[in-house]
């Protein structure tokens, strides 16, 4: 759908108003596609998230600001996203045996679990909405959103407390 039918607006202010409400309700409508594929598994696309990164750099854990730093959506309370994580048994933390103050985290069997459940719905989302371009086309995409971001601001190295 085109992005002045969604909104019910003909006219923008520039094309660069344009392009970023373009940006924005494209990333709501797949947050929420994201969102429905994954809530038979009882996870949150920021769960889902956390527990990618974990699987990636099992078996070793990883700190905290670590997780904060490769999180798709920067949220500042990575530990309450944690700790939900970890009442539901798919994360384990520890504080780290080279530094008290680090705590560290690992994905346990239960979270790998999960993640192979969900993968397959995960698959079916992404062959679904990447069938609409080109490899070249999405490839250009990719570059362009790159430049977009060009003033993204760094996230604090501290997110775990």
């Amino acid at each position: 759908m085109r992005l002045s039918d969604r909104l019910k607006q003909d006219h923008f202010t520039s094309a660069a108003q344009e392009a970023m409400l373009s940006v924005l309700v494209t990333s709501a409508w797949v947050g929420g596609e994201v969102a429905a594929a994954l809530a038979p598994f009882d996870l949150t696309p920021a769960q889902y998230n956390v527990l990618r990164i974990l699987r990636g750099s099992h078996p070793r854990p990883l700190p905290c600001s670590a997780i904060g730093e490769r999180l798709l959506d920067r949220t500042p309370d990575v530990t309450r996203l944690l700790d939900r994580l970890a009442k539901a048994g798919f994360l384990s933390r520890a504080r780290a045996a080279q530094d008290r103050r680090v705590v560290e985290v690992h994905v346990t069997a239960a979270g790998l679990r999960v993640l192979a459940e969900a993968q397959p719905g995960m698959d079916a989302l992404e062959t679904r909405l990447g069938g609409v371009l080109t490899e070249e086309e999405y490839g250009t995409l990719c570059a362009l959103l790159d430049r977009m971001r060009v003033s993204e601001t760094p996230v604090p190295a501290d997110l775990c407390g």
